[in-house]
């Protein structure tokens, strides 16, 4: 089994980063509160080899001038001979400040004002807005289409552009953005022959070539034959790969001595090839230490693909996607729906709160068409595809027992804080939807997910809990609170014991009021702990799983398993960081022991009776207080003989008296809920 050393499912939020894709979109969508995945960046983090040097770079507090030294030029040649099997020597490549700066730099110096540049649509659109913008004529081919949806190159209309135009120069994307097509070798071959035998210097632009998909190889252009090599120069970049582009650094391989010698001295002249710390820094560090996270990577986007592919089949069998076979983007075709592209465009805007890139931005070819990036953590992909889903269904199907208007109240219990929906007396659909939509930050409520008030036939009431990522959760503690405080606040139940149906059985409660008959504190009989393995459940061996060693990566940790109606893993610690936190609690929670992954508790003992306890909730992240998480912490301190019964657990949001009743075994949890605030909410599915 693969040790998977990367964690992809990290949500970054990139807002007040100046991210491109988020302050643009006000201008090209008309509206910020869209979920962006139109830019062609990832939003995963990057690899953090490459962090981690140009953070001992900047240990140096001179950052005057550098030069390239050859072991900067050596990482690139040795990259190209590992991954795509290209013998390049050290003096047959040169820097280039960025990828679309260095097309911009062929054109001015492959071709003259007026000359015409041959592209074939559908293209990445900035070939045709650098041709134009340095005053040469745009010249199309366009790719074919067969009945089965295969794209292929015009080789006859091609030959003919080429006799008739007389082009300096044609641009080949290689891998094709935004098809995520590679070019075979023997299509490379004629292509090639085609510009050799028509003096045509041919531009390839492989910037996707490391993103290949499914264990394929790359096909460099200026490698299928004497003729490629003699007429090709090719554009690469670390940039897509390595999740860096706003390092702005990218390289040019020529193999004709011809074309290079005066090409590179002119590129030189200006110091346009003259590598910047931060990008000679990062480019080195990728190439020769960046490999494994890139295998992960595209192990992640594999998975990414598949799971898009696999949600269309199901759930929009009329919207049909190129399988790519490189790159972190997918080509949808909208065709069947027979819809005009500014409605196509307008529904995914105003409908689905969605920004993709148009396909007509490719070119006139791509009408019917929009690109998605899947490039980002999966639960932000699922979400893609809900909205996709909603905004494109027609509006009988689209519909759901949502009305316009959903009455809410927000409620807290030591700071994990839950939209509440009274579900008592209408049903209401897609409640892992609405999650996602009320809890994202800036466009929500920031909230740890929602929870649904309903009819039970068993108890006073049942709760369902969704959190922030869709995820439905058993049991809240916390939460659970706040539901007894609710029903019996707004009189839906008049006792002061009352009971709750959860996804984990049937909880008893009690109600403390204050001096406004209002609930100021709730105390949960939490049920048995459960700490066999197959009732959490965690895979392990012995009747219990108790202070047991669990590798991390290179080292271990000392784990504690115990369900309070949902799974925990309770790590003591002799004090917390932010590290041990987020990095150790995101990478146990999705530990291959968890069939179901689980909440991580990181517990300091700070007396018999007092522990303080720090929460990885799954599916939230750190959260300021859990109540099962403060319960199977002190059941796990109890259990390793760290402290009695009862205990006070000190969490970020406040304290919970946790205590064991002597004759049932039942854990009794005693803590607060308070109303935050309520209002009315205007959900997607109701537009």
């Amino acid at each position: 089994m693969k040790t998977e050393a990367y964690n992809f499912d990290i949500v970054v939020d990139r807002h007040d980063t100046n991210a491109t894709k988020i302050e643009e979109m006000d201008h090209k969508f008309g509206r910020h509160d869209l979920l962006p995945l139109w830019i062609a960046d990832m939003d995963f983090e990057a690899c953090p080899c490459i962090i981690d040097a140009l953070r001992r770079r900047l240990d140096h507090a001179v950052l005057g001038y550098t030069s390239a030294p050859a072991e900067f030029w050596q990482s690139i040649t040795g990259w190209l001979q590992r991954r795509h099997n290209w013998a390049v020597q050290p003096g047959e490549v040169t820097f280039m400040p960025g990828l679309k700066k260095a097309l911009s730099l062929c054109v001015n110096y492959f071709s003259c004002p007026g000359d015409g540049v041959v592209i074939q649509p559908p293209v990445y659109h900035s070939f045709r807005s650098v041709i134009e913008g340095n005053g040469r004529k745009v010249l199309t081919n366009p790719l074919t289409m067969d009945s089965s949806g295969a794209y292929a190159m015009d080789f006859a209309h091609l030959e003919a552009l080429l006799k008739a135009e007389r082009p300096a120069m044609m641009i080949v994307c290689n891998p094709h953005n935004p098809i995520g097509l590679q070019w075979d070798a023997s299509t490379l071959q004629h292509l090639a022959a085609l510009c050799r035998a028509h003096s045509v210097v041919l531009v390839s632009d492989e910037i996707y070539g490391d993103m290949m998909l499914e264990g394929r190889r790359h096909v460099p252009t200026a490698s299928v034959s004497p003729d490629a090599e003699a007429v090709t120069i090719t554009l690469g970049a670390p940039s897509k790969t390595f999740n860096i582009p706003g390092i702005v650094s990218a390289w040019t391989v020529v193999k004709s001595p011809a074309l290079r010698e005066p090409f590179f001295n002119w590129l030189s002249a200006s110091e346009f090839n003259t590598p910047p710390i931060a990008a000679m820094v990062a480019t080195q560090a990728a190439y020769d230490h960046g490999e494994p996270w890139l295998d992960q990577a595209l192990r992640y986007l594999q998975a990414n693909v598949d799971f898009a592919a696999d949600f269309l089949k199901r759930e929009l069998p009329q919207v049909s996607m190129y399988r790519p076979e490189a790159s972190f983007a997918i080509w949808l075709d909208f065709r069947r729906l027979h819809l005009p592209q500014e409605e196509l465009v307008k529904r995914l805007i105003c409908r689905g709160r969605l920004a993709l890139s148009d396909g007509v931005s490719f070119g006139a070819e791509g009408a019917g068409f929009m690109r998605m990036n899947v490039g980002v953590p999966r639960v932000i992909l699922a979400e893609g595809l809900r909205r996709l889903r909603f905004a494109v269904a027609e509006p009988q199907a689209a519909s759901c027992t949502l009305s316009a208007e959903l009455p809410f109240v927000v409620m807290q219990g030591l700071g994990n804080k839950f939209v509440f929906i009274d579900c008592m007396q209408r049903p209401i659909a897609r409640l892992s939807d609405l999650a996602l939509e009320m809890s994202r930050r800036h466009t929500g409520f920031d909230t740890d997910g929602i929870i649904a008030i309903l009819p039970s036939t068993v108890a006073d009431c049942r709760m369902r809990i969704f959190n922030a990522d869709g995820t439905e959760a058993q049991m809240c503690g916390n939460g659970i609170r706040c539901v007894a405080k609710y029903v019996y606040d707004n009189h839906i139940v008049t006792h002061r014991e009352l009971t709750v149906e959860t996804l984990s059985g049937v909880k008893h409660l009690s109600v403390h009021t204050g001096v406004d008959e209002l609930v100021d504190s709730v105390t949960v009989d939490m049920g048995l702990p459960q700490t066999a393995p197959a009732s959490l459940p965690v895979a392990f061996d012995g009747e219990r799983m108790v202070d047991e060693p669990v590798a991390v990566g290179s080292d271990s940790v000392r784990l504690t398993a115990v369900s309070m109606g949902n799974p925990h893993g309770i790590v003591f610690v002799d004090n917390f960081t932010d590290e041990m936190v987020h990095g150790l609690g995101s990478q146990l929670e999705c530990h291959p022991i968890w069939p179901e992954r689980a909440n991580i508790e990181f517990a300091r003992v700070d007396a018999p009776d007092t522990l303080s306890v720090r929460t990885w909730e799954r599916g939230a992240g750190e959260t300021m207080a859990c109540g099962t998480g403060a319960c199977a912490a002190a059941v796990a301190a109890v259990l390793t003989s760290r402290a009695h019964w009862p205990l006070t657990v000190r969490l970020v949001g406040g304290n919970l008296h946790i205590d064991c009743h002597p004759a049932t075994g039942h854990i009794l949890m005693t803590g607060p809920a308070v109303t935050l605030y309520s209002g009315t909410y205007y959900p997607t599915c109701a537009e």
